[in-house]
């Protein structure tokens, strides 16, 4: 630049006229200079003012001076066609420097604004870049001859490859009033998402001449709208499909399917029991862990259309293809064995059950938020402790709505004198003999007659009236046991259920020292039975009011043993001094594999000073292998069926 700048410092300091006429005046110098020196010659050699010399020396100067006047006129030209062709190179050399600036400024904006320009002339098909857009296209050079993607298809991801073609031709055949096109672009080592846009440009006569268009990178718009998809329809702690996008690809795929005939497919509303409490004795990130295995699992089934996981123990599943009773049975059974097949084969720490509603389409509805409803209703539907899945029925759903009536009814129960109690005797399997009596409560209904427990129980811990209830069965049994001689005298322990929701109230030691105070009740006599379900819910307040009940002699069972988590190491945290086995253990006695749990779990207790009871006992052959295996006591039907406390005081008596 700064050459640049001394040459036109120095052009404009030459001037034409001053240069020529300087030349001619050296000349003119130089030719009197002659003149002279020939005069002092002539003046030696010939006589003075000889004619010779007065005609010479004249013709000279004549001649010197015209041939100066024409010289001048000639250098004069000359040099200002010279001073004329150096402006113009000077001025060529501004225009440069001006546009140098200009697109300098351009790319600088270009790269602010982070936009590139492009035009393509649709007759030439020639297609013209900005500096910007060269960078990001991957095409260092200004013009091309090819459109705007075929100049870059060899650098499109392969699947946006068809889109970003169709895309073009569309806008230039006017299938499409405006072009818009995006694609992922491969640039420097990545994939960078751009978006494409562009006008058509007409001529004098309204013919489309070019197109004029910019391409900007959208990649961290792009990413950011993928986060927010993510974070919208997938779990943000196991990355599951979620809720929300089950929902939405069901909707789409109704859409799709619905002017097709014969397209049926079956919504599966899966609940994994007590999946969603793991984190609370282990931790959240195992839960999520167990969650993403059982998902991958269910994902090798060809005929799953979609899956959705959410609440933390529900999965949402679809199935294309089925709507037999048959059918729908085979993949319930193959989820359940799933499960059964990761406990096995030690890919999740803890056996899962689960239960499964199932809706049809078209049959039980049109849209998938009815579809997704009513298979969760399902799910609500199963009572019955041998059914683990459901098909969506009108009427069971009515059924079980109507239930609503009865929260309301058995709140006025225990006023009413509606809930009584009966007691299912304990038998020490060595002398034969009755050693205690589970306390069972009964509700028998003014309109409907007796309800079982399984139904009732669930609707009092849903609805906060637990607590009252088992305070009032524990007031009823020691009531019963203080009016009964015969327990008193042969000293029988009763059982009294406590839910998990007992063990969060604090008052209930409380209640119990004053009904102690009141009562002198005897509490070794007292045995209260908590659920596997308190080692997932236990926080330190529940423990607390556990260890007082211990505190103050009562008997602490825990109960169902195997039928949610089933871990051994828990057993030490509780203070427990018998240990119930759940009766689905015994009922599978017979098969090697649980037999050998069985006594696996009776020589643990054992070691540690537990008393073992068996529950569900229902045939001499599980008699007989459980005194082998040296089971403590046992429960069931085979012996004695749930009765009054009246009728066992006398079997006692009499025994």
């Amino acid at each position: 630049m700064d050459i640049i700048f001394k040459l036109k410092e120095k052009i404009k300091k030459n001037n034409p006229d001053r240069e020529s006429l300087i030349l001619i005046t050296k000349y003119l110098a130089l030719g009197f200079f002659w003149l002279i020196i020939f005069k002092g010659f002539c003046k030696l050699i010939l006589p003075e003012e000889h004619p010779f010399t007065i005609f010479y020396i004249l013709s000279e100067l004549i001649f010197i001076i015209i041939s100066a006047i024409f010289i001048y006129l000639l250098l004069k030209k000359k040099l200002l066609n010279k001073y004329k062709f150096n402006q113009e190179i000077i001025n060529d050399i501004e225009e440069i420097e001006q546009q140098e600036e200009k697109n300098s400024r351009f790319n600088l904006i270009e790269d602010m604004v982070d936009i590139g320009i492009w035009e393509y002339d649709l007759r030439e098909k020639k297609l013209y870049l900005s500096y910007w857009a060269q960078n990001k296209l991957n095409k260092h050079y200004n013009y091309i001859n090819k459109d705007p993607i075929e100049m870059i298809i060899d650098f499109i991801h392969p699947e946006d490859k068809e889109q970003a073609r169709h895309k073009w031709q569309d806008y230039l055949t006017g299938k499409t009033e405006k072009y818009y096109n995006t694609f992922r672009i491969y640039n420097n080592s990545k994939y960078i998402y751009l978006k494409h846009s562009g006008r058509f440009v007409n001529d004098n006569s309204g013919n489309k001449t070019k197109v004029i268009g910019i391409t900007n990178e959208i990649t961290r718009e792009k990413e950011l709208e993928n986060e927010l998809y993510h974070l919208a329809y997938y779990d943000d702690l196991t990355a599951l499909p979620n809720e929300k996008y089950f929902q939405d690809k069901l909707e789409k795929l109704i859409k799709e399917t619905r002017q097709k005939e014969h397209i049926c497919f079956a919504v599966f509303y899966l609940e994994i029991s007590d999946l969603d409490n793991i984190s609370n004795i282990v931790c959240s990130s195992h839960a999520n862990y167990t969650a993403r295995i059982i998902a991958a699992e269910l994902k090798y089934d060809s005929d799953l259309k979609l899956l959705g996981y959410y609440y933390g123990d529900k999965f949402l599943l679809l199935y294309q293809g089925i709507n037999s009773k048959e059918e729908i049975a085979e993949k319930a059974n193959k989820i359940l064995a799933i499960l059964k097949n990761l406990w096995e084969k030690d890919k999740i720490e803890y056996y899962l059950n689960c239960k499964i509603g199932i809706s049809l389409y078209p049959l039980n509805g049109g849209d998938a938020r009815t579809l997704i409803t009513r298979a969760h209703h399902a799910m609500h539907t199963i009572e019955d402790a041998n059914t683990f899945f459901h098909i969506y029925n009108q009427e069971m759903y009515y059924k079980k709505l109507n239930n609503v009536r009865l929260k309301n009814d058995l709140r006025k129960a225990v006023e009413n004198k509606e809930l009584y109690l009966v007691y299912q005797p304990k038998l020490d399997l060595k002398q034969k003999k009755i050693v205690a009596l589970e306390a069972l409560t009964r509700w028998k209904h003014p309109q409907i007659g007796s309800i079982s427990p399984e139904f009732f129980i669930p609707i009092a811990e849903n609805s906060n009236l637990i607590n009252k209830i088992d305070k009032w069965v524990i007031k009823q049994v020691i009531s019963e046991l203080n009016k009964n001689d015969i327990l008193k005298k042969y000293q029988k322990t009763i059982s009294i259920n406590l839910s998990p929701y007992d063990l969060k109230d604090n008052s209930l030691p409380i209640f119990l020292e004053e009904l102690i105070e009141k009562e002198k009740i005897n509490t070794n006599q007292i045995d209260f039975e908590i659920t596997e379900s308190v080692l997932l819910d236990s926080l330190s307040n529940e423990l607390d009011n556990l260890n007082k009940l211990k505190e103050l002699g009562f008997l602490i069972s825990l109960d169902d043993f195997g039928k949610g988590y089933s871990s051994l190491s828990y057993l030490t945290k509780l203070p427990l001094d018998i240990l119930k086995i759940d009766k689905s253990f015994i009922k599978n006695i017979n098969f090697g594999s649980n037999k050998i749990l069985i006594e696996k779990i009776i020589e643990l207790s054992h070691q540690l000073n537990l008393k073992v009871v068996a529950e569900g006992v229902e045939n001499k052959k599980e008699v007989e292998i459980l005194q082998k295996l040296n089971c403590d006591f046992v429960q069931g039907y085979y012996y004695y069926r749930p009765m009054p406390l009246e009728e066992i005081a006398r079997i006692i008596d009499r025994n």
